[in-house]
């Protein structure tokens, strides 16, 4: 067991019976995203797990994660049907910036690329939007209230549906059958200074571990590398054969 892009699952699936495969973040996301680099691999993986009815199992790690990236998207997405939508009412800074926002999204949108902002662009938008008064209540309040909230809300009934995943659970108290012992908080930092990876990564790969689940997939090739040497051959982790083929 080792190192595998996603075109072997199917070769796996036939010599193993699986009890689930552990699915983080990144495979996540760039399932659910057409943008994302990893797209269309990730769905055809997606796809033929749900042919053999292989169980896809997460934590809720990795889904504060989802709601993170999917998060900055939106708000990235709404900024621009906001500035359609209220373009009247603006002047000065405010909407010099969200013209700007807008021409960047479409031609990344229209280049096939990732249109995430990130965490200080958010700010920026926040601060901006925060000083304007729009009724009862100011622009960024509207602006997450009336564009984000719907948008986000089903994000991950959505994925938690269509790819039919399934939570382990790590609590003592309703410990899944699937873990091999509980997951230590000592070992995640370990594995944050083995290998550098943040927090979340660390704490996703750390229940991936301390589990009875033999493969994970994953986008992330820091994270899958440090999964083949913790492992130590008896788990399979599987990436999109694009990061592993010239």
């Amino acid at each position: 067991m080792s190192l595998s892009g996603f075109s072997r699952i199917g070769q796996w699936l036939a010599q193993e019976k699986f009890i689930g495969v552990f699915a983080d973040t990144t495979i996540l996301f760039s399932a659910t995203y057409t943008p994302d680099r990893f797209n269309e691999e990730s769905e055809i993986a997606f796809t033929e797990l749900t042919r053999a009815n292989v169980p896809v199992f997460v934590s809720v790690n990795v889904r504060a994660e989802f709601l993170e990236n999917h998060r900055r998207v939106g708000i990235a997405d709404c900024l621009v049907d906001f500035l359609d939508d209220a373009q009247a009412y603006l002047d000065g800074p405010l909407l010099l910036k969200l013209q700007s926002h807008k021409k960047s999204h479409k031609q990344k949108s229209d280049e096939g690329k990732n249109t995430r902002l990130d965490v200080n662009q958010i700010k920026v938008f926040r601060s901006l939007l925060s000083g304007y008064s729009l009724g009862k209540r100011n622009g960024w309040q509207l602006l997450c209230q009336e564009y984000l909230k719907p948008q986000i809300s089903s994000e991950w009934s959505n994925v938690e549906r269509e790819l039919s995943l399934s939570f382990i659970s790590t609590r003592s108290e309703d410990r899944s059958p699937l873990l091999a012992e509980l997951p230590q908080w000592e070992r995640v930092v370990e594995l944050i200074g083995d290998y550098g990876m943040g927090s979340a990564d660390a704490m996703i790969l750390n229940i991936f571990l301390c589990s009875k689940i033999p493969a994970l997939l994953t986008a992330d090739m820091e994270l899958a590398e440090a999964a083949v040497t913790e492992a130590k051959g008896q788990k399979q982790i599987f990436v999109p054969d694009s990061l592993i083929t010239p």
